[in-house]
C-alpha cells in the first residue's frame, strides 16, 4: 500500500488574459498550463501539482474543486474523466492533481500494522497549496471534494480525517481506513468504491471502515464490484452516477 513513485499527471488549464462580454457577465476560456506548478509548504515540503480550470469562468460565480490523488503506479484516474469535454460541460469545477515523491505518500495511514511507516506524509503539503488556490481562483468552499484511487483511496481518507470539517463528500476508491476513526467522519458524505477480488488492498479495509462509520451513526454508500480486482476505479469513474452523486454534495446542505 506504501507508494514511492514520483509522477506528473494530467492535461491541465489555467486562465488565459483574453474575455469577452456576454449579457452583462464576463467568461474567460481556460487554457493548458506549460508547466507543473510547485509548491513550497511550511514545514519545507517541496509539492508539484496541476490544476485545471473550468472550460469557461463566468464573473461573479464560484466553482466546485476535486482534489484528485493518484495511487502508487503514479497516475490518476479521477482527473482525466473530469477533462472530458462531457464532463467539463456538465460539471464545470477546478481538479487540482498533486503528485506524491519517491521518498513520500499522501498520508501515514493510523490502520493497524505490524510494519514501521517510514515515508514521509505528503498530504499536508497538498492541502496547504490547496489553500493557496482558494485565495488565487473563485472556488467554492461549501463544494471542495476528495477522491483517489489505491493509495489515493487512502489518501481520500487521510484528507478528511486531516480536516474533517473542510470536504464536501469523498470518494475513496479501492483504498480502506483505520475504523476507529469512524465517529469523527460520520457526518461527511462519502461513497466507497472496491473490487471483491482485490489481491492489492484487501476488499475487507472498504469494508470494515464502511461498518464502523455505519456503527458510528453515518450514512456511508458503499459499491463493491463482483468479480473485479485491484483496478474498481474504471468503472467507478465511468459511471455518471459517481460524477452526479458528488456533484450534487454541499458541505452544509447534502443530499444523497
Amino acid at each position: 500500500m506504501h507508494p514511492n513513485t514520483l509522477i506528473t499527471i494530467v492535461i491541465a488549464f489555467l486562465f488565459s488574459s483574453s474575455s469577452i462580454q456576454a449579457q452583462r457577465t464576463i467568461k474567460r476560456e481556460a487554457k493548458q498550463p506549460s508547466a507543473v506548478e510547485k509548491f513550497t509548504a511550511k514545514d519545507g515540503t517541496l509539492i508539484n501539482y496541476k490544476i485545471q480550470a473550468p472550460k469557461t469562468i463566468e464573473k461573479g460565480h464560484n466553482y466546485p474543486l476535486v482534489l484528485a490523488l493518484h495511487g502508487r503506479g503514479g497516475s490518476t484516474a479521477a482527473a482525466p474523466k473530469l477533462s472530458s469535454d462531457e464532463l467539463r460541460t456538465k460539471f464545470p469545477c477546478y481538479v487540482m492533481v498533486p503528485a506524491s515523491t519517491k521518498e513520500g505518500n499522501w498520508v501515514q495511514s493510523p490502520r493497524r500494522t505490524k510494519k514501521k511507516q517510514t515515508t514521509k506524509a505528503m498530504l499536508p503539503a497538498a492541502l496547504e497549496a490547496l489553500d493557496t488556490l482558494i485565495k488565487k481562483y473563485p472556488i467554492d468552499t461549501q463544494r471542495i471534494y476528495v477522491t483517489g484511487q489505491s493509495m489515493g483511496g487512502v489518501g481520500t481518507f487521510g484528507a478528511i480525517s486531516l480536516r474533517p470539517n473542510f470536504f464536501a463528500a469523498a470518494i475513496p476508491v479501492a483504498g480502506g481506513w483505520d475504523p476507529s476513526e469512524a465517529a469523527k467522519l460520520k457526518h461527511i458524505p462519502i461513497w466507497v468504491f472496491h473490487g471483491d477480488n482485490d489481491k492489492v488492498v484487501p476488499t475487507k479495509y472498504s469494508q470494515d471502515m464502511v461498518a464502523a462509520l455505519k456503527k458510528a451513526g453515518g450514512n456511508p454508500k458503499y459499491t463493491e464490484f463482483k468479480e473485479v480486482g485491484h483496478n474498481s476505479w474504471s468503472r467507478t469513474y465511468d459511471a455518471p452516477e459517481t460524477w452526479e452523486w458528488l456533484f450534487r454534495q454541499r458541505k452544509n446542505k447534502n443530499s444523497k
